[in-house]
């Protein structure tokens, strides 16, 4: 037997073997978390809304006052997200589903899991190359998702106090409800 049809026979079956082998991970699903009772999803599919959670949960770990999940923030943001125009939906749900890829996670040098099944170490690692990437999209979508996140959070007067904050001045609100009427 000649060396260039094995060789050829040798790198198309590593190929494929590795294609195969890459297929099983890149269907990995969504651990899938429920929005809270009496929520109906307007943008957002069960495993998007349990993406966007998982991440939220993450980006505002550690603070004080209410978490994500209390306040439920993915389903706000869910809320916030719902009129976009159709091409600006897909883009968002293309990103949302490239962030949650275990297959496109492991080959930039994170496990072999999806971002909803990852310990809390390993999302914070995920996010953190995601913010540092040297690929726009994933930086931007970074900034994106992080962004809009913290101003659902922070917009929410359940957290006012825990960043010391009294709320809107009285007379400032009583004023502007008085203008729209």
């Amino acid at each position: 037997m000649q060396r260039r049809p094995l060789l050829k026979k040798t790198l198309g079956g590593a190929a494929l073997l590795a294609a195969a082998g890459a297929v099983p991970l890149a269907l990995r699903k969504t651990r899938l978390r429920e929005p809270p009772a009496g929520r109906k999803l307007l943008f957002f599919t069960p495993a998007e809304y349990s993406i966007w959670a998982a991440m939220a949960d993450r980006v505002l770990a550690g603070g004080e006052g209410p978490t994500p999940a209390q306040l439920d923030v993915a389903g706000k943001v869910d809320a916030f997200l719902a009129p976009l125009p159709e091409g600006d939906r897909k883009d968002l749900k293309q990103l949302l589903a490239l962030f949650e890829n275990a297959l496109f996670g492991l080959l930039l040098g994170g496990p072999p899991r999806p971002f909803t099944k990852m310990t809390a170490g390993e999302q914070d690692r995920h996010l953190r190359s995601w913010q540092s990437s040297r690929l726009a999209i994933r930086r931007t979508g970074f900034q994106a998702m992080k962004r809009l996140t913290c101003a659902i959070y922070f917009a929410s007067p359940e957290t006012y106090a825990s960043v010391g904050y009294g709320g809107p001045p009285y007379e400032l609100v009583k004023s502007i409800l008085g203008a729209r009427k």
